[in-house]
């Protein structure tokens, strides 16, 4: 289904009044950036990947778009492990890291016009990214996109919507599809500046956007949930969630506060975005006009210029969905989310809805662990952060479910915690629900 221009071409600009970027309330010009990726465009000779580690987005955009002005492939670790980029530079050709260290230089010395406009051209034949895939169900997986894929996709949600002109802001990394895709890319299409900060606590978020000035945040459920328990006001500020689902109970307390929607994205790193919605106007996706959607083994498939040119016919996912006219869809959830318990079957995902829709909870993460019963072969375990003080206990809970849930679909256990153990890009492996029982369990066997 794709079908790409054979180069593209950027435009970047800034003046007196539109920075081209912001870090911590300081613009930098046209002239700053262009002399940034031009100096280290000169260092990019030999063959090789680019692999970039370093924490600002400053520092990303000069690493990346000097790697594919050098026709460089560049390499996004999934995290910033020692370990992690041990085993990158073993199993890529690096020849150039743009690492902390090197960030922490720019920007550089510059001597240049300050502010104007530059349109570099982007040759369409290299392999833009080799980025990894989340491994919430699995060992991540190493996914490569052209630069007609991020780009066609960037230009696609710019058409999308109506944006506010002014920074992004992004709680999100940029080494992850959405981040790149929203942080980055997107703010080069648009013409508006992005910010370096990457802000974690309610606190950051206001300071960050307060300080930059800045119009839309990117985030993730886990943090618009943390800045509505904080109170933050948000109001006026277009706000964009993906990564994770976001809960009803979450949207619809938002726009009781804010007296506006979350713009939900649905993608994956394979596909790129596949659908968006508004929750509490609908609970039914919208696909992107360039999108093509249709079932495969009860699957999901997807077929769009943002899907990775190794999947040749499209992308065939893991989840279920219903389809309706004119590109709207029902989420259903993952296959691997469906379980047969005493030979039912039983959605992990419609438990964790269920779940979050009692007094005091604020977030739950079930999963499905083997069970040595005459009948049930399989128990149902949930991990729940209690909503703010609320004095939760697990067998209230259970007792709360009965009207919700058949009996083999209560949780067998119930594990109360602070926070889930969510990724930076706001992903929650199974396995690392699975670790916070283990962890529970041996602290409770004396020493």
């Amino acid at each position: 289904m794709a079908n790409h221009p054979e180069n593209h071409r950027l435009r970047f600009s800034s003046s007196e009044t539109q920075p081209l970027a912001c870090m911590a309330g300081t613009a930098i010009s046209l002239g700053q950036f262009r002399t940034d990726v031009e100096r280290l465009a000169t260092q990019l000779q030999r063959d090789g990947d680019t692999l970039i580690s370093c924490p600002g987005r400053y520092a990303f955009s000069v690493g990346l778009l000097a790697s594919w002005l050098s026709d460089k492939t560049v390499v996004l670790p999934p995290n910033h492990l020692d370990e992690t980029l041990q085993d990158i530079h073993k199993r890529f050709d690096i020849a150039f890291e743009c690492d902390a260290s090197w960030g922490q230089q720019l920007p550089g010395s510059h001597p240049g016009t300050a502010h104007g406009s530059w349109e570099p051209q982007l040759s369409n034949d290299i392999h833009a990214v080799k980025l990894f895939t989340s491994g919430s169900t699995g060992a991540p997986k190493v996914i490569t996109k052209s630069v007609a894929n991020l780009l066609d996709e960037a230009r696609a949600l710019a058409a999308e919507f109506d944006w506010p002109a002014g920074p992004m802001v992004a709680g999100v990394p940029p080494q992850h599809l959405y981040g790149l895709t929203f942080s980055i890319l997107l703010p080069w299409v648009l013409g508006n500046a992005w910010v370096d900060d990457m802000p974690r606590y309610p606190g950051d978020v206001l300071q960050a956007l307060q300080q930059n000035d800045g119009k839309t945040l990117i985030s993730v459920p886990a943090q618009y949930q943390a800045t509505l328990e904080d109170g933050t006001d948000l109001r006026g500020i277009l706000c964009v969630s993906a990564a994770a689902p976001l809960p009803g109970s979450l949207a619809r307390a938002w726009q009781q506060q804010h007296g506006t929607d979350i713009l939900e994205i649905y993608g994956s790193t394979e596909t790129g975005v596949v659908g968006h919605r508004r929750h509490t106007t609908t609970e039914t996706w919208q696909a992107f006009p360039q999108v093509n959607l249709s079932l495969e083994q009860d699957l999901l498939k997807v077929d769009s210029p943002f899907v990775s040119d190794e999947f040749a016919g499209g992308f065939l996912t893991a989840d279920q969905i219903t389809l309706e006219e004119q590109g709207h869809f029902h989420l259903l959830g993952r296959a691997d989310a469906i379980v047969k318990i005493a030979g039912k079957r039983v959605s992990l995902t419609n438990i964790e809805d269920s779940i979050c829709t009692c007094p005091g909870v604020a977030e739950a993460a079930v999963i499905a662990v083997p069970a040595k019963g005459l009948v049930r072969d399989m128990a149902i375990w949930a991990a729940v952060v209690a909503d703010g003080d609320y004095p939760l206990s697990p067998r209230q809970l259970q007792t709360a479910l009965r009207d919700k849930l058949d009996g083999i679909e209560i949780p067998r256990r119930i594990l109360v915690v602070d926070q889930l153990p969510r990724t930076a890009s706001g992903k929650l492996p199974g396995k690392a629900v699975a670790n916070l029982f283990d962890e529970f369990d041996r602290s409770r066997v004396p020493l």
